[in-house]
């Protein structure tokens, strides 16, 4: 009974954190008039959740953090410039697929079978990048353009990891169109924190050699990819 009762309170405090981490996205996406809000909410949404699960593990640093809005907020600020930099060759990459497809299911070409399948690798390939690339983006201070190879690297290295986050993603956008009412409630977080412990359990994410401020920290010289490091 006491075993219930603790899986019920561990619950409802995860359940009022995400809650807590939704409200916050949303407002720090309007404070970045929703174009340049939405992808620093979003890193900050991660960082927050890769910091509960430092926190979880025992890492030095992590025991005494500040409340929770100014910690979103301070990760939000400082996300402002690298997460747009982040997003926006993502936003462009969809456009370019969305487009695409559209064009090859009203234009006839040749070859368009072959055409049509390496298109649907491509949107494979960018729906896993997606669902990777802020967990990876919240563990490394490293320029977009790095982050981003390493969400490549990760989908060819560790292509179950990759897939099991375009799961979460897809199986996210059915749930939300089935009960639009859920997309409210649980927003990004449920997709974020799914994610994120798919990849934090994994152990491909090394850890950094300074973790006193919880910061992220580049991987050091000669320290293997985040894709290729060996489970922990």
């Amino acid at each position: 009974m006491r075993n219930v009762l603790d899986w019920h309170v561990r619950i409802a405090d995860l359940g009022r954190r995400l809650l807590w981490l939704q409200l916050l996205w949303v407002a720090h996406t309007l404070l970045g008039a929703v174009v340049l809000g939405i992808a620093p909410a979003t890193a900050a949404v991660h960082a927050v959740l890769r910091r509960d699960h430092m926190a979880g593990e025992g890492w030095p640093g992590t025991a005494e953090r500040e409340r929770l809005p100014r910690e979103f907020h301070r990760a939000w600020r400082r996300e402002l410039v690298p997460a747009n930099a982040v997003g926006l060759p993502l936003v462009a990459g969809w456009a370019f697929v969305l487009l695409d497809h559209r064009l090859l299911g009203t234009t006839e070409v040749a070859g368009a079978g072959a055409l049509q399948v390496l298109l649907w690798v491509v949107t494979l390939v960018l729906m896993c990048m997606s669902a990777t690339v802020w967990v990876l983006q919240a563990h490394f201070a490293e320029g977009p353009l790095r982050v981003l190879r390493r969400a490549a690297v990760l989908v060819v290295a560790r292509p179950l990891i990759s897939l099991g986050g375009a799961a979460v993603l897809a199986a996210t956008a059915c749930l939300y169109y089935v009960v639009p009412g859920l997309a409210v409630v649980l927003g990004i977080m449920a997709p974020a924190w799914v994610t994120t412990a798919l990849v934090w359990r994994s152990g491909i994410l090394p850890r950094p050699a300074d973790t006193s401020d919880g910061e992220p920290t580049a991987a050091s010289d000669g320290a293997p990819t985040p894709a290729l490091a060996p489970s922990r």
